[in-house]
């Protein structure tokens, strides 16, 4: 039996588009579920440079800061930073700032919605 070259393209094309389907699902249901509570596992990108593009995409206000960290209470998660000659006091899921320690060079990610 012989198996037309139509045929097959057609089989791999339908694979393809189920599959990029299926990333753009997981990728969609990822980015809903960053508004949930920082301990949220979800909130946990492996790309952050395409979170940030696609947060700036829908909100003007998120942009990025370097900064210099000045103090971090790791019971509260609260880190006072030093950014472009102001002092900020920022909040985190403590876990995520277990290893930060003053005077650590970090960049602030920061937007906000309405």
């Amino acid at each position: 039996m012989k198996i037309s070259p139509k045929i097959i393209v057609a089989t791999v094309a339908l694979g393809l588009s189920m599959a990029v389907t299926t990333v753009y699902a997981q990728e969609n249901a990822m980015h809903q579920a960053s508004g949930m509570q920082h301990g949220d596992k979800s909130m946990q990108h492996t790309d952050k440079s395409m979170m940030h593009h696609n947060m700036k995409r829908m909100n003007k206000s998120m942009h990025k800061m370097p900064a210099t960290v000045t103090s971090v209470d790791h019971q509260t998660g609260i880190v006072e930073v030093n950014s472009a000659g102001m002092s900020l006091r920022v909040h985190f899921p403590p876990p995520s700032v277990v290893n930060l320690k003053a005077g650590d060079k970090i960049v602030l990610h920061l937007g906000f919605t309405k």
